[in-house]
């Protein structure tokens, strides 16, 4: 059976409908995992007891108030049930090891959910490029500006079959990035592994040591052919949790077999005991009638 990947879709509210971009779905499927989306109407315990991996995808600006800051005037919009439930949800598919592939605002939330911080616009910083382009205006696929990966990232073993190398220690590529927030303070257990030429942070992967599958781009790896490589990097990792969990499943009912196995042998071994006990005396009270004669 194939992997299934949960994917967060983007909810407009004016609308009352659940809605994403498609190409995500025919990546993940693609990549030979089964895609399944959810709303923050089911629970992220509900979502993690089904799912085998977890793809965020874009969205509103995360509300500053998950990493602590009031908001500004330049937040766009936002989406507050879903920032609790997508924060609450990668929360716990950490703490279980379920795989995450995080895009744009997503990698944003992996972040603010392992205790990070963001800008909650880029003119905050000095010297920025532009980062926050029109997408209807320029289309999806337009490599905008360049980044560095470094090449001792999982992001590079993923990718490096089709880059060129350029250096010793980091690999230069366009992308298409468009945002206005990007990743501030880095949260715990991931590390930052590419960067755009004013040094904001452009991807960010689980540290070493972390277990489980963690990686963020604040690109749109849907739209670049070199990138279809992330998603089959999720699929895979999916795949290798469910088949661990059905291990595990596995063995907790054998356990649990062998629990009642045992019980029930021990609970008829008692019950021999019992009957033989007391055949013995119903043997011993025939064999030895009492004596009734009279002298």
């Amino acid at each position: 059976m194939k992997p299934l990947i949960g994917i967060i879709g983007q909810i407009d509210h004016s609308r009352n409908r659940l809605f994403l971009d498609r190409t995500h779905i025919e990546k993940v499927a693609a990549a030979g995992g089964t895609p399944a989306v959810f709303n923050t109407a089911a629970s992220p315990d509900e979502v993690l007891e089904h799912v085998d991996g977890i793809l965020l995808i874009e969205g509103p600006d995360v509300h500053p108030h998950f990493y602590g800051e009031d908001p500004s005037s330049a937040i766009k919009y936002v989406d507050v049930d879903r920032d609790e439930f997508e924060i609450s949800l990668v929360k716990k598919a950490v703490e279980r090891g379920v795989p995450i592939l995080g895009i744009c605002r997503g990698m944003q939330v992996i972040n603010v959910a392992l205790g990070g911080t963001l800008y909650q616009d880029l003119n905050e910083i000095p010297k920025a490029i532009k980062h926050d382009w029109e997408l209807k205006l320029i289309g999806p696929s337009q490599r905008v500006h360049g980044v560095r990966i470094k090449m001792n990232s999982k992001l590079y073993g993923i990718l490096k079959d089709k880059l060129d190398i350029e250096g010793t220690n980091e690999v230069y590529l366009r992308v298409n990035s468009f945002h206005h927030q990007a990743v501030k303070r880095v949260g715990e257990g991931i590390r930052p592994v590419a960067y755009a030429v004013d040094g904001l942070i452009e991807a960010i992967e689980g540290a070493e040591g972390t277990e489980g599958f963690i990686l963020g781009v604040q690109w749109q790896p849907e739209y670049l052919p070199e990138m279809e490589r992330l998603y089959g990097a999720l699929v895979r990792a999916a795949a290798e949790y469910r088949a661990k969990r059905l291990e595990l499943e596995r063995v907790e009912i054998e356990a649990e077999l062998r629990e009642k196995l045992g019980k029930a042998e021990i609970e008829e071994a008692s019950s021999i005991t019992e009957e033989q006990g007391e055949s013995h005396h119903s043997s011993e009270t025939t064999d030895n009638p009492p004596d009734t004669s009279q002298s």
